[in-house]
């Protein structure tokens, strides 16, 4: 399958990974009871008439943040909601004049249903991130969040494994533990040739920037087993990006301008922190920020270099 004669690659596919869900079978037995209390929040979470968060909402039982009130209202006392983005689902192929009919939920653990779904939006290839793992940083427990990372990575590699030439998925890199993510990197890298390309996030827990040397081995292990950097955004979840705090819980402003504004704080500090000097061989993707603002940002950027 191909459109118009070319091959279609979804660069920015997603799973969207529940933590309840997703985990059982994976989770190091060392962590289980941790995993277990987790599990029992969610469930007080819906059993509260919540829906399933971990982040990102005033709601979410790791790290609650407000991100739902309306422009022009000033108080909201937890009655609004994030408003949703059905307009973005007429982005391809170009003329399509109704939208795509919603993704459907299965496509995250079904892999005929994924595989449907890309038939229909004429995706041959799909890239799986995870929609917010990334986001476990904000954990206490640095030794749960890594159990974590260990639990999703082969959950996903399963997946893809059941269609390898259509699914391929990224790594995530654990910024706050470095030897940690470089470890996993590597171990992913030597056994699952569907792994292509390493996660991070355009800025690093405790506020470090993509220039903060700490990352530096992050970098050299991608270089040296030639995988892509992908740097992508999320919206108001840890780590958090520039002006999540800024824009007074508007929803509208944060998921509208906050992914390219972290764009190009992401590429701004690569380039202006000399990470391409030092890694002549790294390629870098800046992934889920548009691609409009690239000759503002480096327009500006380039009267400083």
């Amino acid at each position: 399958m191909s459109w118009n004669g070319e091959i279609v690659i979804d660069l920015d596919s997603h799973i969207v990974e529940r933590a309840d869900r997703f985990y059982q079978d994976y989770i190091d037995p060392a962590y289980r009871e941790a995993y277990q209390q987790l599990c029992d929040g969610v469930a007080q979470q819906a059993k509260a008439g919540h829906r399933y968060s971990l982040f990102g909402s005033r709601t979410s039982i790791i790290e609650p943040i407000e991100t739902g009130r309306p422009l022009g209202t000033r108080d909201t006392y937890g009655l609004s909601h994030r408003s949703e983005m059905g307009g973005g689902r007429k982005a391809f192929p170009p003329g399509r004049p109704d939208a795509l009919p919603p993704i459907r939920p299965e496509a995250s653990w079904d892999v005929k249903v994924r595989l449907e779904d890309m038939d229909r939006a004429l995706v041959d290839i799909g890239v799986l991130y995870p929609t917010h793992v990334s986001s476990y940083c904000a954990l206490r427990d640095g030794g749960f969040e890594n159990a974590l990372y260990r639990a999703y990575h082969p959950r996903v590699a399963d997946f893809c494994a059941q269609s390898p030439r259509r699914l391929k998925w990224t790594i995530v890199a654990n910024m706050r533990d470095v030897p940690a993510g470089v470890a996993e990197i590597r171990y992913w890298a030597e056994r699952d040739p569907n792994a292509v390309g390493v996660y991070i996030s355009p800025q690093a827990p405790e506020g470090k920037l993509l220039d903060n040397p700490d990352l530096y081995p992050l970098y050299e292990v991608a270089q040296d087993l030639d995988l892509p950097l992908l740097a992508h955004g999320g919206t108001a979840r840890p780590p958090y990006a520039p002006g999540t705090f800024d824009l007074d819980g508007a929803w509208f402003l944060l998921h509208s301008f906050g992914n390219p504004w972290a764009g190009m704080a992401a590429l701004g500090a690569l380039i202006g922190g000399g990470i391409f000097e030092m890694f002549r061989e790294l390629r870098v993707a800046i992934i889920e920020t548009g691609g409009g603002w690239p000759p503002l940002g480096m327009g500006r950027a380039g009267t400083h270099y």
